[in-house]
């Protein structure tokens, strides 16, 4: 099943694409956690990985708040599951305005309801974010586009034992449910796409 979120995502990715160079902050070695899939779509951009730690091998070792690029030097900035993860977002979101040059593109997701998961000795789990808090961080953004990952469905559904297992069972139902319930109205989702031009 094509989720709705999934194929916002796409899209913007391809706004992304256009770009001569795109960073992936916070995304480890290039084209993991789910980017492998999009290897081809950025075959004619130079796709830099930055994270904090040597040992995911990323391209650029770096802190997301202390960004080693110089002031509007970055033409575009992936953030895919790292905003929960860091200590001070303030500084991180002041630090991607800073490096993306005028009419930079960000593309971020980040959760709300999700289960905590640290990864001991990395990362720890500090954050979780509404919409408001989104559109406070990158309020200096000329435009600013949020996308929910689903609704109350989906999000409770994380909770369940073994969910790694049963995703694929459940995720379609969840999908389902959410829309005919109409619950993305509401508050509660797993999480936020970003979409952000400087």
């Amino acid at each position: 099943m094509r989720y709705d979120w999934n194929k916002w995502f796409e899209s913007k990715l391809r706004e992304l694409a256009k770009e001569p160079r795109v960073v992936d902050a916070g995304g480890g070695h290039p084209f993991q956690k789910r980017m492998a899939r999009y290897r081809d779509l950025f075959a004619n951009t130079k796709y830099d990985t930055l994270d904090s730690s040597p040992r995911y091998n990323p391209t650029i070792a770096g802190d997301i708040h202390n960004l080693p690029f110089a002031d509007a030097s970055v033409p575009a900035i992936l953030c895919i599951s790292t905003f929960e993860h860091i200590t001070d977002p303030k500084r991180a979101a002041e630090e991607i305005y800073r490096v993306l040059k005028p009419g930079g593109k960000l593309l971020l997701f980040t959760h709300f309801i999700y289960p905590y998961h640290a990864r001991r000795g990395v990362y720890g789990d500090t954050f979780r974010f509404t919409d408001e808090g989104l559109k406070f961080l990158f309020r200096q953004f000329s435009s600013i586009e949020l996308k929910k990952q689903g609704g109350w469905f989906r999000a409770m559904l994380f909770f369940t034992p073994l969910q790694q297992y049963t995703r694929p069972l459940w995720e379609p139902i969840a999908y389902l449910l959410d829309k005919f319930f109409k619950t993305e109205k509401r508050s509660t989702t797993v999480g936020y796409y970003v979409y952000a031009v400087k």
